[in-house]
């Protein structure tokens, strides 16, 4: 059985398309870290992305397919140097070494 090379490329791409800065459609998303009206965090094939904004509110969300859409007044799209996935050392980690 052979993979579908299409499925397994769209889920490691990471494409953000902002319409008029009222909706935003993003593709290679892992997971939604925090979300509420001002302010959403992705984890994506890139890295965390926030953003930021005015009465956001989530439409499609699809782990699966990497997708996810959102609309409201958007503020900003600001990506974090933090690594996604990487493990943090929690306090007792930091205690044993």
């Amino acid at each position: 059985m052979a993979l579908d090379n299409r499925d397994n490329k769209r889920s490691k791409e990471h494409v953000v398309t902002v319409s008029g800065r009222r909706a935003v459609v993003i593709e290679g998303v892992r997971h939604v870290d925090n979300f509420d009206d001002n302010t959403v965090v992705l984890a994506t094939e890139l890295g965390l992305l926030t953003i930021r904004g005015r009465s956001l509110a989530i439409h499609q969300l699809d782990l699966e397919a990497g997708y996810f859409t959102a609309e409201g007044d958007i503020d900003a799209l600001i990506y974090s140097r933090k690594k996604v996935g990487r493990p943090t050392d929690t306090p007792w980690k930091k205690l044993w070494r």
